[in-house]
């Protein structure tokens, strides 16, 4: 109901503390934003075009509200190369920080420019959701630490997301490569550091982890796992490592631009946070998205489409809607949902309980094919 304008000191309050909220809107009415942040130009338009339209079919799908107000989508080009991406995923979260009207932001798709949206969101207390950046430092000081990132100063989380984590994608490969009978693996990374130490640890257990095909020291390696972007030519790396193509194992930093492609040589396993259309657990999302877009969706559509209802979910229980720490505390409380996606809850440290990840079988060119089912996280 329209509450009428008037100059008493009570609706100077209520205004006022409606601005206080982090919420409001000019004509009067309560009104939220959502904010998302994609890329719609260069070599990932199509992920970014396909996260935009999962989100707002599923605001369509809620009605176009949210807790009994009217929610709108500002859809933002995060769309650069490297420092100009940051930089404009940095802009986009400012934009939407400084919008009373704004109660979350769905961005962004990669971990790098999410590790420069992510701190300005967190410090003006508004909930972030990403549909796909999966970095395991974006959620945690360290891996298996339960400490809040230096992405989030503030010191309280309000960053989430609905992929798995690059840790479930590392369990997922290591349950593939122990089902296949494999145990002396290679972890090859570039370049190597830091992340060839974590990438390690994802693979603690097997009877022999090593830091690459080279080393002779070793008994005849099983299988090479790559969890960071590729590098060199991998069949010159399979030959030399005498493993064969279809024992190599490579995470979502190998899979690139729409349709998904791959460096890894043909007959090899990539493996995505995000499961393919064909293995979505809800066989009708495909088609409703191709029946409102005229086109099938890429594997990031139904991700966009889950990051904004459950952030129009979190909305709805909140305490209050209007309030940008009520949602946050509603999100993190998201148990059991059923989703597209699958049946999950949030975490205390914003990470997704899903149990499976999308698998390929990869052919000439790197092309991509989805195999009959996700691999699941043990």
């Amino acid at each position: 109901m329209r509450a009428a304008i008037g100059t008493s000191a009570a609706a100077l309050v209520a205004v006022f503390a409606l601005a206080l909220s982090g919420c409001g809107s000019d004509a009067g009415d309560p009104s939220l934003k959502i904010y998302l942040s994609a890329p719609l130009g260069g070599t990932s338009a199509a992920d970014g075009r396909d996260v935009a339209d999962g989100a707002r079919l599923a605001l369509d799908d809620a009605g176009g509200s949210a807790g009994g107000v009217a929610v709108r989508l500002e859809v933002l080009d995060g769309a650069g190369r490297r420092d100009a991406a940051a930089a404009r995923a940095g802009a986009n979260a400012r934009t939407a920080t400084e919008d009373s009207t704004a109660i979350a932001y769905i961005g962004e798709l990669d971990s790098g420019t999410t590790r420069t949206s992510e701190p300005i969101t967190n410090e003006a207390g508004l909930l972030q959701v990403s549909p796909s950046a999966s970095a395991t430092d974006l959620t945690r000081a360290a891996p298996g630490s339960d400490q809040v990132p230096d992405t989030q100063p503030s010191g309280s989380r309000t960053f989430a997301r609905v992929v798995p984590s690059d840790v479930a994608q590392g369990a997922a490969a290591a349950g593939a490569m122990r089902q296949a009978g494999l145990d002396r693996v290679a972890v090859v990374v570039s370049p190597p550091g830091a992340y060839g130490a974590y990438a390690r640890s994802l693979l603690l257990g097997f009877g022999s982890v090593s830091d690459g095909p080279e080393r002779t020291d070793e008994p005849p390696l099983d299988a090479i796992y790559q969890p960071s972007p590729p590098f060199g030519d991998h069949n010159r790396l399979a030959a030399r490592s005498g493993v064969p193509p279809s024992r190599f194992y490579g995470a979502d930093a190998t899979i690139s631009g729409a349709p998904p492609r791959t460096f890894l040589p043909a007959g090899s396993v990539a493996i995505s946070g995000a499961l393919a259309p064909a293995q979505l657990p809800d066989p009708d999302f495909a088609d409703l998205f191709r029946d409102a877009y005229d086109r099938s969706p890429g594997r990031f559509a139904a991700y966009g489409y889950e990051a904004m209802a459950s952030v129009l979910d979190a909305v709805d229980r909140a305490g209050d809607p209007l309030d940008r720490k009520s949602v946050v505390d509603a999100y993190f409380a998201i148990a059991d949902r059923d989703s597209v996606l699958g049946t999950y809850s949030i975490d205390e440290q914003g990470d997704t309980t899903l149990d499976r990840v999308g698998a390929y079988s990869t052919g000439e060119g790197g092309r991509l094919n989805p195999a009959p089912d996700p691999l699941p996280i043990p």
